[in-house]
C-alpha cells in the first residue's frame, strides 16, 4: 500500500491520504457505492478501494489486485480494475495501477464541439455511451451530438451486456448514426489489452487475440497471454457479475534488444540474409543489419541500425523499427 500511494501521487499529482476512517469492509468492498462513501468521509473527490487477491492455481502471478476509483464531483467509477502482483517487485504492480487511476482523474470531462453529428441508439435501450472515455449519456434520451471532427472511440455499456466498442470518423457538416445490439451476457466480462498484442487463453482454452472482450462467470478466473519474442504471462482475473475487469499488460521481450513483427505476418523476413521462421529475430547483436522483406507485393530492402537497449517493431511495409510504446 505504501508502494501504491506513492506511485498514484507521482503519477496523477495529487495528494492521497490512507483513509484512516474507513473501515477493512468498505476499503475492499470493489463498488461504487462504497467507494463514494469513502470519498465522502475522506471530503475528496477521488477514492479508490480494492484489494490483493490470491489468484487461482496456475495463473502464474501468485496475487492480484482489484480496485475501483471513483470522481465523487462528477459521480463517475471505473470498472474493476485488475492487475498481477508478484510479492518480490511490488513496484511493477504499483506503477501500473497507479498509470491506471491516473488515466482517470486525468480524463477529460468533456468533448470539444463542432459541426459533426452523432447520433447513438442501442438494442435494448437505456444503454450508457462512452466517447473517448467521457460518459456522454444514455441510448434513451440522448439528443445528436454536436462535435468536432475527428476519430473517436466509442463504447456502449449496458448492466448485464456485454459492452460494444468502435472506432467512429466524424466528418463535418454531417451526422452519423450508430445503432448498437448489445449481447446479453451470464455474469460479467474481462475487457484484455496487452503491448504488444497477443494470444489469449481463457481458463486454458484460447480466445484469441488482444484488444478482447470475453464473457465470464463470476469467479476467479486464469489469464495467460502469449507471444513470439516476449515471456509468457500468467494471472489471475477477478469476475463480478455484471461487471466488467479491465486488465492491461506489458509483456516482456526475451532479449534486450528484441526485433519483432507481426506473427500472422505477409512477408518473408531475412536478416543479414538468414531467413527468419518466427516472428521475432533470435539473437539479433545491436549494429547495422541488412533487413530483406519479400510479399506478394514486391520487395523491400533496408539498412537498419538496431540499438543497444530496446524493443522494436519491424513495420513489414517499409523495413522501419517502431519503438515499442508502453
Amino acid at each position: 500500500m505504501p508502494a501504491l500511494r506513492g506511485a498514484v501521487a507521482q503519477a496523477t499529482g495529487l495528494t492521497v491520504s490512507t483513509g484512516e476512517l474507513i473501515t477493512p469492509g468498505i476499503a475492499g468492498s470493489l463498488e461504487p457505492e462504497f467507494a463514494m462513501l469513502i470519498a465522502e468521509l475522506d471530503d475528496a473527490r477521488y477514492a479508490v478501494s480494492g484489494e490483493i487477491a490470491r489468484s487461482p492455481a496456475g495463473a502464474g502471478e501468485p496475487f492480484a489486485v482489484n480496485l475501483i476509483v471513483v470522481d465523487a464531483q462528477r459521480g463517475r467509477s471505473t470498472d474493476l480494475i485488475s492487475r498481477p502482483l508478484q510479492p518480490g517487485d511490488v513496484t511493477a504492480a504499483a506503477k501500473a495501477l497507479a498509470a491506471a487511476v491516473a488515466d482517470f482523474t486525468g480524463a477529460a470531462v468533456s468533448l470539444p464541439a463542432g459541426s459533426a453529428g452523432l447520433f447513438v441508439s442501442s438494442e435494448p435501450g437505456d444503454a450508457e455511451v462512452v466517447l473517448n472515455g467521457v460518459a456522454v449519456g444514455r441510448t434513451s434520451s440522448l439528443d445528436v451530438l454536436m462535435l468536432r471532427p475527428g476519430r473517436y472511440d466509442l463504447e456502449v455499456r449496458k448492466e448485464g451486456f456485454l459492452p460494444e466498442t468502435r472506432s467512429v470518423e466524424l466528418r463535418a457538416d454531417d451526422t452519423s448514426f450508430v445503432h448498437v445490439i448489445l449481447t446479453a451476457i451470464s455474469g460479467g466480462s474481462i475487457q484484455l489489452s496487452a503491448t504488444p498484442a497477443a494470444r489469449v487463453y481463457l481458463d486454458g482454452v484460447r480466445e484469441g487475440v488482444t484488444p478482447l472482450t470475453l464473457p465470464a462467470l463470476p469467479g476467479n478466473h486464469t489469464v495467460r497471454l502469449e507471444r513470439e519474442g516476449f515471456q509468457t504471462e500468467g494471472f489471475g482475473v477477478l469476475v463480478r457479475n455484471y461487471r466488467v475487469t479491465r486488465v492491461a499488460v506489458g509483456l516482456k521481450p526475451i532479449a534486450d534488444p528484441l526485433v519483432f513483427w507481426s506473427e500472422a505476418r505477409s512477408a518473408v523476413v531475412s536478416i543479414d540474409g538468414v531467413v527468419q521462421n518466427g516472428a521475432y529475430a533470435a539473437g539479433l547483436e545491436p549494429g547495422l543489419h541488412h533487413f530483406e522483406l519479400r510479399s506478394p507485393s514486391g520487395q523491400v530492402a533496408v539498412l537498419r541500425a538496431v540499438p543497444e537497449h530496446g524493443t522494436f517493431e519491424l513495420d513489414l511495409a517499409n523495413g522501419e523499427l517502431v519503438p515499442l510504446a508502453r
